[in-house]
């Protein structure tokens, strides 16, 4: 080979050797730039998310894989974990996209959420009592992460907590921007610490730290009571009434007066007499009310408290009377209040309206009603039908009081029935309640028979003592272990007329004792074995010890 064509394979070999020997250069895996979406700032309310998405781009403008972190210059205002940014309390951050050496940010902005809660912003400090707080409170209206919701106007209500007496100033202030900016509040009552509490409709409340209200340098006049209600029946009087008056001031309260009481206009005057027991505090005021001339209806009256130097002089004290109708309305004597009344038969229980001193009450209207009308009904005179077997209250009712009686229908006038001889179901505390329980054979004959009585009780509490009936033929009683009492008896002649079973003693200590005397005809048979129980008649008698 000449010599200059060997110099020209040689200069060719290094050219491919310097291209890597394939002809292509490795893949550009650097990052260059970082692009966000979106891209453009966020706003969101406190407590919500959004997602952003990182793209990393090397010099040429293609996407490459590469590790991104993500970061927030203020992470109590936004947070951000794998691109989930977080709203957490209003204010601004910028997050963060970081694929070294390049990144991207962006501006956050987070709002209040929704209003949930109320908050202190500024704490009350008290005062002399009397006058207005030292600091007045100032609440912010909040969402669930603290932040003020400007944009509410909810009305903050403010009353106190602890401590007691009375809260004056404008207790009602509309939130401007979510702030309730209150003044003028101001405390009466005894010196001494307090809390107040905050609220508004459909959110939690906030309660004040605790500040002290001071005694104020005068006297002033502190009543246990501001109003008082009274009740008496017509032609009686209610027992007096005592209110405490105290002095809650630093200096002492003497002189004490009391004004004539104040009557409402049209109403009648004269009937409260109102007197101290002493000039200087501490002292007590007694309300004597003298009624008996007054009838139905409301009254009201004011008495006023001067105490010279208190700067709530008078202290005024509302005093309401009611007067109630002052008479007992009785239906059935005491022999009838249960009555046995067959289908079709009627009787008329006596009706009385007296006063507390038993004497007739005249012009009062009545109502007479059956609580179960298919059994038996009641005329205007309170006369009662039977109509259908079963049991039903009878009442009689007055505009204020009413009575009762309790009548049992039996299924027929001829078959079998289980009854006592308990005629009324109304006895007293410390009163013992005795029944006899029979079988009323009626018109039927009947070979044998397995009854039950149970005491089924309502309310309070009741002991009884049982003895089987004497007589013949003799019954079997047994008592199960929940009480009830288990009564066979039978004669091979057959049995009729009223068969005694057993006696009950029934014994209450404890009032409002409510129940039923549940009497059952289990198993009823005739002298031949034919079963009659479908014609024999279950009862019950109701009592209340008062």
């Amino acid at each position: 080979m000449p010599l200059r064509a060997r110099h020209c394979a040689v200069l060719a070999a290094a050219v491919i050797a310097a291209c890597g020997g394939d002809g292509t250069s490795p893949p550009d895996i650097t990052p260059a730039t970082v692009t966000l979406a979106p891209p453009a700032a966020l706003t969101l309310q406190s407590g919500a998310t959004t997602t952003l998405a990182a793209t990393v781009l090397n010099r040429g403008g293609k996407s490459v894989t590469a590790v991104v972190s993500w970061s927030s210059s203020d992470p109590t205002v936004a947070s951000v974990s794998n691109g989930v940014v977080t709203g957490v309390k209003v204010g601004t951050a910028t997050v963060t996209a970081t694929a070294t050496p390049a990144s991207a940010s962006l501006a956050v902005t987070v709002t209040a959420g929704a209003a949930t809660q109320l908050g202190m912003r500024t704490q009350p400090v008290g005062a002399t009592i009397g006058s207005v707080l030292a600091t007045q409170p100032v609440v912010e209206i909040r969402d669930p992460a603290g932040n003020v919701v400007t944009s509410s106007t909810a009305t903050v209500t403010a009353s106190i907590a602890s401590g007691g007496g009375t809260l004056g100033g404008a207790t009602a202030v509309a939130a401007i921007g979510g702030v309730a900016t209150f003044a003028g509040l101001s405390i009466t009552g005894s010196a001494g610490p307090r809390t107040l509490t905050f609220a508004a409709p459909g959110l939690a409340s906030a309660t004040s730290a605790e500040f002290t209200m001071a005694p104020p340098p005068m006297p002033l006049i502190v009543l246990d009571v501001s109003s008082v209600a009274l009740t008496a029946n017509r032609g009686t009087s209610p027992a007096p009434a005592t209110i405490r008056i105290t002095n809650g001031g630093a200096a002492a309260l003497t002189g004490l007066t009391v004004d004539p009481v104040q009557y409402d206009p049209g109403q009648p005057t004269g009937w409260l007499t109102a007197t101290l027991s002493t000039t200087t505090a501490p002292a007590t005021l007694t309300l004597t009310p003298a009624t008996a001339t007054l009838v139905e209806g409301s009254y009201h009256a004011v008495v006023r408290i001067n105490g010279p130097g208190a700067p709530n002089s008078p202290a005024s004290i509302s005093v309401t009377l009611t007067i109630v109708t002052g008479y007992t309305v009785t239906y059935g004597s005491a022999a009838e209040k249960v009555r046995i009344l067959d289908v079709g038969g009627s009787y008329l229980p006596s009706v009385s309206v007296t006063d507390p001193q038993g004497a007739p009450v005249p012009g009062v209207e009545l109502t007479f009603t059956s609580r179960a009308t298919s059994v038996a009904t009641v005329g205007a005179d309170g006369r009662i039908t039977a109509r259908s077997a079963g049991d039903a209250w009878i009442t009689v009712s007055s505009a204020s009081t009413s009575d009762s009686v309790f009548v049992v229908v039996p299924r027929s006038t001829s078959g079998p029935l289980l009854r006592s001889n308990v005629t009324t179901w109304s006895t007293r505390i410390g009163d013992t309640l005795f029944a006899s329980i029979f079988l009323d054979t009626r018109t039927t004959t009947v070979g044998a028979a397995s009854l039950a009585v149970e005491i089924q009780l309502i309310s309070g509490s009741l002991s009884f003592l049982y003895s089987a009936a004497t007589g013949s033929p003799a019954p079997v009683v047994n008592m199960s272990t929940s009480g009830v009492l288990r009564i066979s008896i039978g004669a091979a002649n057959g049995m009729t007329g009223s068969v005694g079973l057993v006696n009950l003693k029934l014994i209450s200590r404890t009032p409002g004792t409510v129940g039923w005397l549940g009497l059952y005809a289990l198993d009823v048979s005739a002298v031949d074995g034919t079963n009659i129980t479908s014609q024999a008649t279950s009862t019950r008698v109701p009592f209340v010890i008062q």
